[in-house]
């Protein structure tokens, strides 16, 4: 029998912690790296985070610069495979 509790398709629970301020601000960040068109910016870099920060009026620290990024790259390139599944699904002959 499965154990409720470790599905992952049920989402989080009210007993699970709430997730550090790093990850949400790098699904965040990445959101914005990934925008399209003129928005476009093609890495999560340090460059590219302090300019998102600067520009939503975050203050964020080295340390969690750091942090930021290193839970960023992961999502980006998710996310970048995502969108490449899809265009090579969407170009697939019927």
């Amino acid at each position: 029998m499965r154990e409720l509790s470790q599905s992952p398709d049920l989402g989080p629970s009210l007993f699970d912690a709430p997730p550090p301020d790093s990850y949400v601000q790098a699904k965040e960040f990445v959101r914005w790296c990934c925008s399209f068109g003129d928005g476009f910016r093609n890495s999560p870099d340090i460059a590219n985070l302090r300019f998102w920060a600067q520009k939503t009026k975050i203050v964020v620290s080295e340390r969690h610069e750091r942090e930021i990024l290193e839970t960023a790259r992961p999502m980006f390139l998710k996310k970048i495979d995502q969108h490449v599944r899809r265009a090579e699904k969407a170009e697939a002959p019927n």
